[in-house]
């Protein structure tokens, strides 16, 4: 009997869309941080085998989204505030050797390479080197160079690093790229504490979302009125159909993310007024489903390829 390791935390539904491709002999078996610290039990011996699979080796392991007990829940536990930070840190410390168990086993992906590979400079990097067009871009927390850059390219995006998520106003908000005209006087103060993205704006006929699963790539043509896409990923008139890619950019996708050590990839493209694919950025470890959905292209079944190892 086959073994797939999911590392996430339930309920994910790219999960159930794989597991409708599996053969009834596939044993998925989740690893769920929080569920496990919360009600359950976890070894891990010091060859990395994980109890629960008693001694099998999984075909294959799948990273997915794994959610670690939060402050606000350690708090409800009744776990005294001045332990708060320490308890939450060795919980999630823990949990975590799950990342260098089963060395042999596919992984899609390692943590470390997902980790590596959203440094947002790391992918500049790269796609540079490749060969993809990129937008000028700095990341800066200096008023002087960011007014330089705008004075050579005219507007610019503005994006967050890291995970921007607030709740604010009791509602919860992301934080996405957002379009400052070069007549648009800026406001800096703040900025010191946190440095941002900025990059010159692609004047686009729409996006591009590639999608690379193994070996096998997929492209979707997304079709919105917005700068970022995301903030209307599910109105009615933000269209997706699939996209034939050319074969330039196929090698290219393919090419980083083997540089990455990755076995996903999910990268973003704005397709110029001039016709050129202009690189934007990589998510190692993206959605996917919504672009199943949307397109009817075969993303689940080719992962449950993959994880089975007859991709």
């Amino acid at each position: 009997m086959s073994a797939i390791l999911v590392v996430t935390t339930l309920p994910d539904p790219h999960v159930e869309m794989v597991k409708k491709h599996l053969s009834s002999d596939a044993n998925v078996v989740i690893f769920d941080p929080k569920t496990l610290a919360l009600s359950g039990g976890f070894t891990l011996s010091d060859a990395g085998l994980l109890s629960t699979l008693d001694g099998v080796n999984p075909t294959s392991i799948w990273y997915r989204k794994p959610k670690y007990v939060s402050d606000a829940e350690l708090e409800k536990m009744g776990i005294p505030k001045d332990l708060i930070s320490a308890i939450s840190s060795l919980h999630e410390e823990g949990f975590s050797l799950i990342s260098e168990a089963y060395p042999e086993s596919l992984w899609v992906s390692k943590p470390t390479a997902i980790k590596s590979a959203s440094n947002k400079l790391l992918q500049t990097l790269i796609a540079k080197k490749i060969g993809f067009r990129v937008p000028e871009t700095i990341f800066s927390t200096d008023p002087v160079a960011i007014e330089g850059l705008r004075s050579r390219v005219g507007d610019i995006v503005i994006k967050p690093l890291g995970r921007p998520f607030a709740t604010v106003n009791g509602i919860p908000s992301w934080f996405f790229a957002t379009v400052i005209p070069s007549s648009q006087t800026m406001d800096y103060e703040g900025l010191g504490l946190t440095p941002m993205i900025f990059q010159q704006l692609i004047h686009k006929l729409f996006d591009l979302r590639v999608t690379i699963i193994g070996n096998k790539i997929f492209g979707c043509k997304i079709v919105s009125d917005q700068v970022d896409w995301r903030t209307v990923q599910s109105k009615p008139d933000t269209l997706y159909t699939p996209f034939e890619l050319d074969r330039n950019i196929i090698e290219k996708c393919l090419l980083m993310n083997q540089q990455l050590g990755l076995n996903f990839g999910a990268y973003d493209f704005a397709y110029s007024k001039e016709g050129e694919y202009v690189f934007l950025e990589i998510n190692p470890n993206g959605q996917w489903g919504f672009v199943e959905d949307k397109t009817g292209l075969p993303l689940s079944k080719t992962m449950a390829e993959l994880l089975t190892g007859s991709l």
